[in-house]
């Protein structure tokens, strides 16, 4: 063959190589493209929802991280714009607002279809420094409506949100993200008063809901008092979709935000910390006062929680913190120190006020402070045990944990086969049998344990 030859059928293999490689990219591309718009997510938010993962992973993971702390928290915003998180922030339990800490989050930094890094809000129970009053049932500070001023909160607001991630868009008339020479980060810039670290040069205002601040017009909406971030009340904010037609060209903020419902494995995760945690302080006690465990706080309806151990022999209650009953049948007065945390006593940690009105536990006849000799009467999932500890989780649709009456009553917070005696608590003469799971209950997420294991 000669050397003409040779080349024209390179030169035709060479054409044939690219043009399949030109349709391979095109089907992977279109294949992309049908995925975004399968699962409704525009590039735009498919970045959006990247920085949303990796909070919900920043959130079940903290507790792993930070040695005796709950899991839960998020973290801080970067004031800087060098993608670190600038803790503490803001005060307790108040709102803040700031850049994506991307660094933090083990993320690069994230830009948005107009170059530029994202903005992120966090309520104040969730955010990690200063720590608040974070618990399952702890709420987001952040309402969310449609340029029409549609709440997109759900009923009674249980959807607010807990974290939102904005993309800012390109600039539009008289917003200046300037930066002083020489204090240029990846994101913004070291210098706290330069245009570009300013929310009001990125965020827009539309149905008089001003997305740089959280503000509204007025100090209520649809009845809701209304705070600007940073705040310890609800802040308002605007995701309008697709942007409507009668919307200003200049308004540009695209927003995601984290919800309850997104934090639904954190909850659970959450639970088993707490549960296990507990049960080893019980377990102890009891190693303490040869087995013996201190009689439950009783519930009282229709009066607020009590934490006093009860002297009517009750075996079913909440973790009760002062033992002077239990003291008077010959046990300890005081909960041992932590087996998990040297120099902290059970029950004195500084995030169980908002766990203890959710957790319960129920004690056999055998462990009580009078020890009546018997076999095993207490079971879970039918298995004999000493004691049963149930951790509620977030309240449901149905349940209220506001009044006295709705914290003595057992339905608000435990479900099914833990409603024990028509939600009074009393055993005996109610139900010693307690369950882990339920698969034909529309709504089950207690998490149980036995003083000699948790699952």
């Amino acid at each position: 063959m000669s050397g003409i030859n040779i080349r024209k059928n390179r030169g035709a293999a060479l054409l044939m190589f690219v043009m399949i490689s030109i349709i391979v990219a095109s089907a992977l591309l279109l294949k992309a493209l049908n995925i975004a718009n399968i699962s409704g997510l525009s590039s735009e938010r498919q970045v959006l929802n990247q920085a949303k993962q990796a909070l919900l992973g920043y959130a079940i993971s903290y507790g792993d991280k930070n040695l005796n702390r709950l899991p839960g928290y998020l973290p801080c915003p970067d004031r800087t714009g060098d993608g670190l998180a600038d803790s503490p922030c803001g005060g307790v339990n108040s709102s803040v607002m700031g850049r994506l800490p991307w660094k933090t989050l083990g993320l690069p930094a994230l830009r948005d279809g107009a170059g530029e890094c994202l903005w992120y809000a966090v309520s104040g129970a969730y955010k990690e420094s200063p720590q608040g009053a974070l618990s399952t049932d702890a709420e987001g500070q952040f309402l969310l409506f449609d340029a029409k001023l549609n709440s997109l909160n759900g009923l009674n607001n249980k959807d607010a949100a807990i974290a939102i991630i904005f993309s800012a868009g390109k600039a539009v008339a008289k917003q200046n993200r300037s930066v002083t020479a020489g204090n240029t980060t990846e994101c913004g810039s070291t210098r706290a008063v330069d245009g570009v670290n300013l929310t009001r040069n990125y965020f827009e205002q539309l149905s008089n809901i001003n997305n740089a601040n959280g503000s509204y017009g007025s100090a209520t909406l649809l009845g809701q008092p209304i705070s600007p971030v940073p705040s310890v009340n609800f802040s308002v904010f605007i995701d309008s979709g697709p942007v409507p037609a009668e919307a200003p060209r200049s308004f540009n903020d695209t927003l995601m935000k984290l919800s309850a419902r997104d934090m639904q494995k954190n909850y659970t995760y959450m639970q088993k910390w707490v549960g296990k945690r507990v049960r080893q302080c019980l377990a102890r006690y009891a190693a303490n006062n040869a087995g013996k465990l201190p009689w439950p706080a009783i519930l009282i309806p229709p009066g607020n929680p009590s934490y006093n151990d009860n002297a009517t022999q009750q075996r079913f209650g909440r973790i009760a913190s002062n033992l002077s009953n239990s003291q008077a049948n010959g046990l300890s007065p005081i909960w041992p120190m932590d087996p998990l945390q040297s120099g902290t006593r059970c029950f004195n940690w500084n995030w169980w006020p908002a766990f203890r009105e959710t957790v319960f536990y129920a004690i056999d006849n055998t462990v009580t402070a009078i020890g009546i000799p018997a076999a095993l009467s207490l079971t879970v999932d039918t298995v004999a045990t000493t004691a049963v500890i149930l951790v509620a989780g977030r309240k449901g649709d149905t349940q209220q944990r506001i009044t006295g009456t709705n914290k003595a009553t057992l339905s608000n917070y435990l479900e099914s086969g833990n409603m024990i005696d028509l939600s009074t608590g009393n055993i005996p003469p109610g139900d010693e049998n307690f369950i882990s799971s339920d698969t034909a209950a529309a709504f089950f997420n207690d998490y149980v344990c036995t003083l000699s294991s948790c699952p």
